[in-house]
């Protein structure tokens, strides 16, 4: 064959395989491995162990498995974050290839790309980056636990969940907590490096999934400016798996807490135990300090030593209702007996100093880009906290934002006056005479945009997710429906459209 004939062949066959991948019936696909999944959650109900391995053995050789595990991880955030071996899969061609190269026998786990991310406190969050092929195989494994971790899942965990989110955390925290005659102190507990210390004897003995392919993820490795590093303890944070292992090795903590002060109901009645858990982060209830203190932590801490954790003793402490505690963004506090979640204070910092970081490193692009930078960080901040007493928040968030903003449009024309600035940058909307547009007040068919404002979003009460609902169990079925069409779409105030 000439070479020109086997470049035709080449091409011939990568536009057959991109065809093939366009032409896949995602819904079918989808009602493959939802079965699939249900029968898994109903064996794992059941106690059948040997059925639930033969189905997880069939979902991850099926080729409906291997084709939704290829989508989710070509369509995410990282799709166009290579591993260590620089690939992606960016074309239709190579998704088709890269699902056929799905295969178990003679898979091995390649190291992980070693990145570092800032955290709040100033530290830095290591994070370990598989490459495609190990993203995949993570992705399909994970179609085949996660029926297994939600069925076995504690109720008031709502961390890295199918339909739960840190909505219904929060929400479970007034529900506890908003009461007259409820509990008054709190157990704010924050494991130290949850990710990278968990035993891999302990997951290799309790997480239901196939040994080889999990001991080969574990002790893959990862590489650091070129050095390659064993890990002999540890689950990678940022695999695609990593959040459903992490679940199923704190699964349990919840009976551990109960456990600390009796088998009775009564004991745990007059004790006012509560967990509430969202991934690493968790908080317990109790009656008294002496009751959490000297029964609830020494219990969650033998929990945890068994499974390769510990404590984090700067982050873990026991307060009052009184006194409030923050618990993912929220600060949750009785003020005079009244029980109020507002945005916790770093993290309105956090939000403002980002605005500010925005601003001052834009001070030459157009009042459009701007615009277009902070719209995403406002609305999103803002979505985040509209279930809560957030409407003070909202209004000082603006106030600040527009006081930043004004101090850029003034220094951008130091010779001209306020006026000036005024009718070149803020506009007229309804009652707001101050609004930072690119245009007047207009209809629908004019193409300017305005600075999103907080106060906007409207406050709507979440309604929490029962606590045993399971999304891989029939039973539960017409609830999610119901749910989900129950659930409120936001309406935006304002005429002039937002960039």
């Amino acid at each position: 064959m000439t070479a020109i004939g086997a470049r035709a062949t080449r091409a011939g066959a990568s536009s057959g395989t991109a065809q093939m991948w366009d032409q896949a019936n995602w819904l079918h696909i989808q009602a493959e491995v939802k079965r699939l999944q249900v029968r898994i959650a109903k064996a794992t109900q059941e106690g059948r162990w040997g059925k639930v391995k033969a189905l997880q053995r069939l979902l991850t050789r099926s080729h409906s498995g291997k084709m939704l595990a290829v989508k989710r991880v070509t369509e995410n955030r990282g799709k166009r974050t290579p591993g260590v071996d620089g690939k992606i899969w960016s074309s239709p061609a190579a998704r088709w290839n890269g699902m056929m190269s799905l295969r178990h026998r003679g898979y091995r786990a390649m190291p992980l790309r070693r990145v570092y991310i800032p955290k709040s406190n100033g530290k830095k969050r290591p994070l370990g980056i598989p490459c495609m092929r190990c993203r995949a195989m993570q992705a399909l494994w994970k179609l085949a636990l996660d029926p297994v971790a939600e069925t076995l899942a504690d109720p008031n965990s709502y961390g890295f969940r199918p339909e739960r989110s840190t909505a219904d955390a929060i929400e479970q925290c007034f529900i506890t907590l908003a009461k007259r005659a409820s509990p008054e102190w709190i157990l704010e507990g924050d494991i130290r490096g949850c990710f990278d210390n968990f035993s891999h004897p302990w997951l290799l003995e309790h997480v239901t999934m196939e040994k080889e392919v999990l001991q080969k993820w574990l002790q893959a490795g990862y590489i650091d400016e070129g050095t390659l590093f064993e890990t002999s303890a540890g689950t990678p944070q940022g695999g695609i798996i990593s959040p459903v292992i992490a679940n199923t090795a704190l699964d349990g903590l919840e009976a551990a807490v109960y456990a600390s002060v009796g088998s009775s109901k009564l004991a745990r009645s007059k004790a006012q135990l509560n967990v509430i858990r969202y991934a690493d982060d968790f908080v317990v209830t109790g009656a008294s300090k002496d009751v959490l203190e000297f029964k609830v932590l020494p219990a969650v801490r033998q929990f945890l030593a068994t499974r390769g954790l510990e404590l984090s003793e700067e982050k873990t402490r026991i307060t009052n209702i009184a006194e409030g505690f923050d618990f993912l963004g929220q600060n949750v506090r009785k003020y005079d007996g009244k029980l109020l979640i507002k945005p916790a204070r770093k993290s309105v910092k956090a939000l403002l100093d980002k605005v500010r970081e925005i601003i001052k490193g834009n001070p030459s692009v157009t009042q459009e880009a701007l615009i277009q930078k902070l719209n995403p960080v406002i609305r999103g901040w803002a979505m985040y906290h509209r279930h809560v007493v957030a409407k003070a928040s909202f209004s000082s968030i603006d106030s600040h934002i527009w006081q930043m903003l004004w101090k850029w449009a003034s220094r951008r024309h130091p010779m001209k006056g306020a006026r000036w600035v005024r009718n070149r940058y803020f506009r007229v909307d309804g009652h707001r005479s101050w609004d930072f547009a690119t245009k007047g007040p207009a209809d629908a068919s004019t193409s300017g945009c305005r600075l999103f404002r907080a106060m906007t979003i409207p406050i709507t009460r979440h309604v929490k997710i029962r606590g045993l609902a399971n999304p891989f169990d029939p039973a539960w079925s017409t609830y999610f429906v119901r749910r989900r069409i129950a659930k409120p779409s936001v309406q935006l105030f304002g005429a002039t459209p937002w960039c």
